[in-house]
This record gives C-alpha cells, sequence and structure tokens, in this order.
C-alpha cells in the first residue's frame, strides 16, 4: 500500500511526483526575508484536500518558474514546524503590481497547526511572509471548498495542478456517513473490525462487492493522509454470509469477496478515518471506518483467528499485510509491558554454579513436579531455581502452591511474576536478567530430568568443548520414545515452501551407549550455555511472538560466531510436549507459528525467489 499527503490523482501533479519534505526545525527568521509580509485571507482545513487550504496574497517573487514543491515554516504559538506546499499564484485585480494572489495546500493534519501566526514560503532563495491577521477568516469545511472552487475557477489559470484540485474540492465534502447509496452504480463495502499499529497504520477487515472495472481507486483517508488499497495486495477471504444475504440478490456469486489489508502510516490522529470509492465515471462515496476494536496480543489473536492459508497465498499474506502489520503490533505491546514482580522462598544460594529460568504458563503444577525432582540433587547449594509466571491469571494459584511446595521440599526458589502474557522470548529473558549464576539453563516447566546429575554432566560436556556454544539433553516423551536428539531443518511446499523444524530420530526407540552430537540446532525445551555468553547475544530473540522459532534463531547467532549446538545423549529427560501451554485456539496457534516461521524466513533465509 503506497500512502501520500494528498490523494494520489492529486498528490503527482500538485507537487510533481515528490514526496513532502520531512517535518525539522528551522530559525524563526532569516537575514533574507522580504520585508513586506502578505497576508491570508481566508483559511481551512479540508478532509477532501487533505490538508490546510490558504487564500490570500504576499510579494510578488522575481520572475522565473514556480517551483512544484515549495518549502514552507508554519510559525505558531506551540513553536515551528517545516513542511511542504502545493503553491499556486495567480493575478488579483484589488492588489497593485508589486503583490500577487496565492493558493496554498499544505498537507497536515487538522491538529498540527493550533494558533498559527504566519507561514513563511522559499521561493528563489527569499522568504516571503504571509501573515494571518484579525481579518484572516477561518473556514468550516465546506464553506472553505465553496471558497477555493470559486478562486480556482476564476482566478487561477488552466493547468494540470489547477485541474486536479478543482476536481478535488468539487467532490462532495465526507459528514461522516456512508454515501455509498448516492453512486449511481452499487457498490456494497463494509469495515467489519479496524485494529491500529503504532507506526500510524490500520488493518482492515471487511467484504467489498462491485461490477467488475467499475471501481477506479479505492482510498483510505485520514487528514493530510491518503492510501491507495489495492485489492490484489490485500488477502482475500471467503463471505459465503455476504453472498447469502447481500449478493446473490444482485447477482453475485463469488464467496471470496472478504478481505484483509494494512495500510502502514495511513491515520493522522484527531483527523477522521474513512474510506473513498471513487468509480470510472468520477462518482465518490464513502465509507466510515470504525473506531479501533483492538490492540496487542488480543487484536493478533483475532486477526490471525480469521485464516486458513496454505501453498502461494502464505508468502502475499504475510509478505504484504500479516507479517508487517503483527511486527508493528508485537514491537507495541511489548514496549508496554508491566513492571515485574518477585516472590521468594527460602534463602537463595548464596553463590549458585546453575541458573534453571523457567517461564510458566497455563498449567502451573509442572512445579511441583519438578521441585520434587530437583530436592533429590546432592547438591541443591548449585542450584538458583526462577520461575518466571507469564500468565497472570494463575498468580494466586501459583502462589498458593509455591508457598505449599517450598514447606515440603525446602529447596529454594523465586518466582518473577508478569503482569501480562508476553511470551517465551520475554518471559526468559527476564529470568535471564535475574540470573547470578555462571552457567544458564533455560527450561521448559513439562521437563522432567531423569538422572539427579543431568546438570554436572551437560556442563562437564560443555566445558571440555570449547566449540559447543548451547547444549541440552536428549529428551524423550513419556512413553519412552525420542522426542528430540537435535534438529534439523526440512521446506514444507504447503506453507510458502519455507523452513520448519525436524527432529531427528523422533518417534524412535532411543539407541543406548551414544554420547555427544553437534546439530545444527537443539530445542530450547532445555539448553544450557554459559550466562555471559546467553547476555552478549540479548537472550532469546523477543520479535518471535509467543513461542516458536527463538532457539533456532538463537543456535544460527551462535553459529555466526563459529560456535555449535550440541545434545548430550547420555543425559535423557522426559519432555511432555506442548502440555505447558494449556488451550488456544487451533487456527490462531497455527497462524502464529506461521508468522514466526515467516520472521525466521526472512531474515536467515531471504525473500522467495
Amino acid at each position: 500500500m503506497k500512502t501520500s499527503r494528498l490523494p494520489a490523482a492529486v498528490h503527482d501533479r500538485v507537487f510533481g511526483g515528490t514526496a513532502p519534505l520531512p517535518v525539522a526545525p528551522v530559525p524563526e527568521r532569516t537575514a533574507n526575508a522580504l520585508e513586506l509580509p502578505g497576508l491570508v485571507d481566508s483559511f481551512g482545513f479540508s478532509a477532501i484536500v487533505g490538508g490546510w487550504v490558504f487564500v490570500g496574497w504576499m510579494q510578488r517573487p522575481a520572475k522565473g518558474r514556480l517551483p512544484e514543491n515549495v518549502p514552507c515554516t508554519l510559525v505558531a504559538a506551540s513553536g515551528l514546524l517545516a513542511a511542504s506546499a502545493g503553491l499556486m499564484l495567480f493575478e488579483r485585480g484589488d492588489l497593485d503590481a508589486s503583490r500577487i494572489g496565492l493558493f496554498a495546500v499544505v498537507p497536515l493534519g487538522r491538529s498540527a497547526i493550533p494558533a498559527l501566526e504566519r507561514l513563511v514560503f522559499r521561493l528563489q532563495g527569499r522568504d516571503h511572509e504571509v501573515r494571518l491577521g484579525p481579518s484572516s477568516e477561518r473556514l468550516e469545511e465546506a464553506v472553505l471548498c465553496e471558497r477555493a472552487r470559486r478562486v480556482l475557477t476564476n482566478d487561477v489559470p488552466a493547468s494540470k495542478r489547477r485541474a486536479a484540485l478543482l476536481g478535488c474540492v468539487s467532490r462532495p465534502v465526507f459528514a461522516g456517513s456512508n454515501t455509498l447509496a448516492s453512486l449511481s452504480d452499487y457498490v456494497g463495502l463494509e469495515i467489519d473490525l479496524a485494529m491500529p499499529a503504532p507506526d500510524g497504520g490500520i488493518a482492515l477487515q471487511g467484504w467489498m462487492l462491485h461490477a467488475p472495472g467499475m471501481v477506479r481507486e479505492l482510498r483510505v483517508r485520514s487528514g493530510p493522509l491518503t492510501t491507495v488499497l489495492d485489492m490484489a495486495q490485500c488477502i482475500r477471504m471467503r463471505r459465503d454470509d455476504v453472498i447469502s444475504s447481500v449478493g446473490a440478490a444482485r447477482g453475485f456469486t463469488d464467496p471470496a469477496c472478504g478481505f484483509i489489508a494494512y495500510c502502514p502510516q495511513a491515520v493522522s490522529e484527531g483527523d477522521a478515518l474513512f474510506l473513498e470509492v471513487e468509480l470510472l465515471s468520477g462518482e465518490v462515496g464513502y465509507v466510515p471506518i470504525p473506531r479501533f476494536e483492538a490492540r496487542g496480543l488480543e487484536a493478533i489473536r483475532r486477526l490471525l483467528d480469521l485464516l486458513d492459508l496454505r501453498y502461494d497465498e502464505v508468502n502475499q499474506a504475510f509478505d504484504q499485510v500479516l507479517g508487517p502489520l503483527v511486527r508493528s503490533l508485537n514491537e507495541d505491546r511489548l514496549r508496554q509491558r508491566p513492571a515485574t514482580r518477585e516472590s521468594v522462598y527460602g534463602t537463595p544460594a548464596a553463590k549458585p554454579r546453575y541458573s534453571l529460568v523457567i517461564p510458566l504458563y497455563g498449567r502451573v503444577d509442572f512445579l511441583e513436579y519438578q521441585m520434587a525432582i530437583f530436592s533429590r540433587m546432592a547438591d541443591r547449594g548449585a542450584l538458583e531455581l526462577i520461575y518466571v509466571l507469564d500468565d497472570p491469571r494463575r498468580e494466586r494459584e501459583l502462589l498458593a502452591l509455591a508457598t505449599s511446595v517450598y514447606e515440603r521440599f525446602r529447596v529454594p526458589f523465586r518466582v518473577l511474576l508478569h503482569g501480562a502474557n508476553l511470551g517465551f522470548a520475554p518471559a526468559s529473558n527476564t529470568g535471564l536478567r535475574a540470573a547470578r549464576a555462571p552457567l544458564v539453563c533455560f527450561m521448559n516447566s513439562d521437563v522432567l530430568p531423569i538422572a539427579d546429575d543431568w546438570l554436572d554432566r551437560l556442563a562437564a560436556t560443555l566445558a571440555a568443548n570449547r566449540d559447543i556454544g548451547v547444549i541440552g539433553p536428549r529428551l524423550l516423551f513419556d512413553d519412552g520414545s525420542v522426542q528430540h536428539e537435535g534438529c534439523y531443518y526440512e521446506r514444507l511446499p504447503e506453507f510458502g515452501n519455507w523452513t520448519f523444524i525436524g527432529h531427528h530420530n523422533k518417534g524412535r526407540r532411543p539407541e543406548p551407549g551414544l554420547g555427544v552430537v553437534r546439530t545444527e540446532l537443539i530445542t530450547g525445551a532445555c539448553m544450557l550455555m554459559r550466562r555471559s555468553l546467553a547476555n552478549e547475544l540479548g537472550g532469546f530473540d523477543e520479535a518471535y511472538v509467543i513461542g516458536d522459532f527463538e532457539d533456532s534463531d538463537l543456535c544460527r547467532q551462535l553459529a555466526k560466531r563459529g560456535l555449535t549446538s550440541a545434545v548430550d545423549r547420555r543425559v535423557e529427560a522426559y519432555h511432555i510436549e506442548r502440555q505447558s501451554q494449556g488451550s488456544s485456539s487451533s487456527q490462531f496457534r497455527m497462524n502464529l507459528t506461521l508468522y514466526n516461521a515467516w520472521v525466521h524466513e526472512r531474515r536467515w533465509f531471504g525473500a522467495p525467489s
């Protein structure tokens, strides 16, 4: 989606196809400013034009071609703002030869310039000041557009730029209601869900019905921002409900009339948000976009629950819509994470050798099983146990259980409490920041080691092999078959031909007598590494939402440093796979895995050829 600060058809003609100047601080006055100021007669904000319109006069510039993109400084009580202006000059019979009429469009939002005092246009190396005075009249949009039409029609010389603006201000003013019924041809369009993104973008889910070739352009409008909504770049969805309730009676039979679109940087704060539908005939209709309904993880969940994607559609859906949107929503929710609280049980070891970082989500009862196992270890003073609750709904349950567990097993541990569900990587990183031992073991709550000396044996292998950056045990299903002896990559055509992760010997009976094996990557369900190295890497990358592919990303980061990953098959643990996560919508969970796979694929394997 392409966003500009005027309707696409107008911007290229008014500004010559160039982008607006960046906002930047500028000096209030310059030495080359002209002494004779001009005056704004009337001005106002127009959502249709996409910015502020000024009509007035200024000192006549030296002869020469007028630039298509004029630097403009806006001086207001709140400070200075640099922008760009579409400026047209015209002769006025009420002015002497030293002055000339002006018509200017400055693409800024409705709330961008309160208490405006003057504008300064830079022309031919000179600053032309135009003031707002007691006689300057601020107009409502309908009256403003009427006056603009009169000035453009009667005073401004004919040009492509004038024609574009004249056509724009001749459109009906958006008044907050759906006007598609006023069009001469039928267009059905509804927005069911609007989800904001922190970059000022918006995701839209809805449906649209119209005869082929009838709609010239569909645009998302908000203040000075205009984004062309290209249906070819949207995710198309089946909407049998729309066909049965609306479409069939009008002869529409294709159920793929639903869509999900993402428009980055499309929302201007304080301005109305609406869709503009332009027909080939030039008629224009409007559809208001509802106020935002979901944010953060809830928005991600609602979005990903709608889709069932396969094969070639996966690449387009994530590259153009879902990927950028979910990334933006996830970054925003992580920026707003609440403070972490701590509850300590017993007296922590003064100088532990191992820090075990164990996130908890959904089922917290695994704490009891693990503590029973840890209580059998000969040197419990070597352990620093850090549980991170990433599920606020379970806080009371966990704290009651933790008190009981400590009373029974007398093994000290700490519980860190997240105020929101942030996911595996943020929870693990919280534990890493709290860890004090030289070795840190990232561990799932549903991993149950078999031998009491499992940590010492993994640590000995790690110490004896300086090329190993991270090591884990052989993991078994509860029936004794292999769940994990290292991982490998495989491409799945059903899901965009992206790279996914497989487990060596999964489901087979474990072979006895095997030792250490180096592998491309190991699972984050249980991995031991030097804490200093984990801190150098910054822990797990939090770009992956909730949990998936963080372990692979970490192993690939190690490989970039010349370090390998390994599994010591002489050390074993049971892994009650996925049970620690509780239940979740299968469609949401599948598409969340696809999002994480997309992040991993684009980062490590590039775009599709």
